[in-house]
Formats: structure tokens, sequence, C-alpha cells
């Protein structure tokens, strides 16, 4: 199933909530969404292939649809377009059609998750988000890697993405043993 309608409609909803926003904070917002959804309900937002940067993790099609990339975007370019508006040097602001009565493509939990994440680090600057996320398991096992220069990016499967880390993602591990289970369909 194409999910990019609905990184589209994430990212507006985001913006409709926070007016503004960077695009490093925006790319973090919606990982720590998904990462908030996978864990409470076994799927994520976005269905986005998951990749750690040297700025963290990031879901690599919603980083593409935040630079308006044609391949990816496709047939919703224009749906992109009137929902997502670049500002200026990084920032991104509301469409002139994004508003959340407008937002179909949206389940209550999708909202409940993007709601979690505005809430607990939309008020935070993309910087401190950037170094929350460098504290994530997923990316940890990364890190070496970024500091000795031999990457620039590497693939986080997104069972990895389960990890529990701390005060903002106190879900029980038996709940995360249900998500897992949502996730692979395996009984481990």
């Amino acid at each position: 199933m194409n999910r990019v309608p609905v990184i589209i409609e994430a990212l507006c909803y985001l913006l409709s909530r926070m007016k503004k926003a960077d695009k490093i904070h925006l790319v973090k917002l919606m990982y720590l969404a998904d990462k908030y959804h996978l864990m409470n309900y076994g799927r994520t937002i976005t269905g986005d292939d998951f990749m750690a940067f040297e700025n963290g993790p990031a879901g690599s099609r919603t980083m593409n649809v935040l630079g308006f990339n044609q391949f990816v975007l496709g047939k919703e370019m224009g749906k992109a377009k009137r929902l997502l508006k670049k500002g200026e040097g990084f920032q991104y602001l509301p469409g002139e059609t994004c508003s959340r009565d407008q937002l179909e493509m949206l389940a209550d939990t999708d909202v409940e998750a993007l709601d979690f994440v505005v809430e607990k680090f939309g008020r935070m600057d993309q910087w401190t988000v950037v170094d929350y996320t460098h504290k994530l398991k997923e990316w940890k096992q990364f890190e070496q890697l970024f500091k000795e220069g031999k990457t620039r990016r590497a693939t986080i499967k997104t069972e990895e993405v389960l990890s529990r880390e701390d005060k903002y993602f106190p879900v029980p591990e038996e709940h995360l043993k249900e998500s897992r289970k949502i996730l692979t369909g395996a009984d481990n």
C-alpha cells in the first residue's frame, strides 16, 4: 500500500499544530511518532524505511516528501504542494489547504501518536530532539561508525525501533511483545 499520502497528511497535521518547523525537527517528530505508534499498536504510521544518519534516525520517504522528490511523490505531488509549504531556509509551514478537518488518511491512533510527539518534543529545539534520538538504542548501534567516518547512513530494521528507552516511551515489556508479534507475525 502506498503510504505517501499518509506521510503528507501526517506532516501537515504536525505543521498545523506547530505553525512552522525546521526540516530536521519535522523528520525527527515523524520518526518518534512512528516509534510511538509501533510500540503501542504494532505498526508505524508511515510504513517508512528507517535509516540512521549522523543526526539520528529518520524515515527515508518522509525526507523525500519534504524534499518534494518527484520520483517518490509521483501523482501525490499536487497534494504535497497544497498541504506543505517550504518557507525560508529549512523551514516548513502548513500549506494553504492544510487543515485538520481535511485530513482523511489519518487513523485516530495516528493522530494520537502525532499529538504525543508534539506535546513531548514539539517545544524542544531541533538539536535537543537530535540529541535525544542519539540516545535511542536503534541509533546507538551505529554511533561508532559515524564517529569513525565509516558510514553516512545505515539501515534500521523496523523491529529495532521497538526498543524501550525512557520516560517518553514507557510501554510495558508484555505490550512490546504483542506489538512485535503484530509486526512480525511471530510468537517470539
